[in-house]
């Protein structure tokens, strides 16, 4: 059962139609009024002492399972005629226009995921591997020697700056014939587990089971990060998306829209200098745009990647007094001796990681 100090009744009517299902068995929400609490109650329709809702259809998904589940293989050998009536099986295709369920059809038959099985997904466009995808592949590969999880120790959590309310997660992906696992953190900040809680700025979120198993997703994105690493498949995670660490527009992937594949980024274009005239001073501006960086920025995503310094943007702010929606928007911002001292700080944070 959960209140309106929990949840706004608007977002329980959200949860109620968009098909959120008791946590413990799986029933359908209602929403009612509760005289003994003098308010509106999101409960299961079958036992108001059940706790926790979900979106994880258990019931359905492992009857798609028993007699759907198919082999990368035989997904990749599909024509886009079948893939699309995989998608359209999926339990919500009706959020999809006609171009994402093409898109969908397309990546998945291009690197073998599942739509059916929740493998992978669109979001705003662009697609995005689960857990689950990762794992089957993981396994198909042969070389999964195991996968342990647990949550980060007291000095994990200061190392990293990671404040009380958060919650934070190592994995440790073994892979045959590898000396060392492959390791991966998962952050849930505490901003994300309140009921009704959305990203600053996002209009049309709604209520998401994050918010009533926080620590399950921690734990999800870690293992998400480290399976990427040791089972590389260029496509970002949909656990990742909704987290005040995730950048969209510099994370997500394009896609070529006829064959699947996954685009690789196109070296951009020397810029021709500009001729100024003698008599003409330049004038200095304290400040540079992000096209006038001088920082390599495809350097500086794989170094924030392999650092996992997940909390470079608060660094940013609180030492530059800089804003923006993007890393790459925020080194803009800055003084050429700012954009020097920062990168620096990577350099040596590199240096000690070795």
């Amino acid at each position: 059962m959960i209140t309106e100090k929990e949840m706004t009744k608007q977002d329980m009517r959200r949860a109620e139609a968009n098909g959120y299902l008791c946590r413990e068995c799986q029933s359908r929400l209602i929403v009612t009024w509760s005289s003994e609490k003098n308010c509106f109650i999101l409960r299961c329709s079958e036992d108001i002492n059940h706790t926790g809702i979900t979106r994880h259809d258990v019931k359905f998904e492992n009857k798609l399972r028993r007699y759907h589940s198919m082999e990368s293989t035989e997904l990749m050998r599909m024509g886009e005629s079948q893939m699309l009536k995989r998608v359209e099986m999926a339990k919500f295709p009706q959020e999809l226009t006609v171009a994402d369920k093409k898109l969908l059809a397309q990546v998945a038959i291009t690197y073998g995921f599942d739509p059916l099985m929740g493998e992978i997904s669109i979001y705003q466009g662009r697609p995005f591997v689960s857990i689950d995808g990762r794992y089957r592949k993981a396994q198909e590969s042969g070389l999964l020697d195991g996968v342990e999880t647990r949550p980060a120790t007291e000095q994990e959590r200061k190392d990293w700056g990671i404040p009380d309310g958060d919650y934070f997660f190592r994995a440790e992906v073994y892979v045959k014939g590898a000396s060392h696992p492959f390791i991966g953190w998962g952050r849930v900040h505490s901003s994300e587990t309140r009921p009704g809680s959305k990203k600053p700025g996002d209009t049309t979120s709604t209520f998401k089971p994050i918010q009533s198993n926080p620590q399950r997703m921690a734990e999800k994105r870690a293992e998400a990060q480290a399976l990427r690493k040791a089972f590389h498949i260029p496509l970002p995670s949909i656990e990742d998306i909704g987290s005040p660490d995730y950048d969209i527009d510099s994370t997500a992937v394009a896609v070529n829209t006829t064959t699947g594949e996954i685009a690789e980024p196109k070296e951009p274009k020397p810029q021709k200098e500009k001729q100024v005239k003698a008599e003409e001073p330049v004038q200095e501006t304290e400040e540079v745009t992000a096209t006038e960086s001088k920082i390599d920025l495809q350097w500086l995503k794989e170094s924030l990647e392999q650092l996992q310094w997940t909390d470079c943007g608060e660094y940013l702010m609180n030492k530059y007094k800089v804003k923006g929606s993007r890393i790459s928007e925020m080194v803009g911002k800055l003084t050429p001796e700012q954009q020097a001292e920062f990168v620096s700080e990577v350099q040596r944070r590199l240096d000690a990681d070795r």
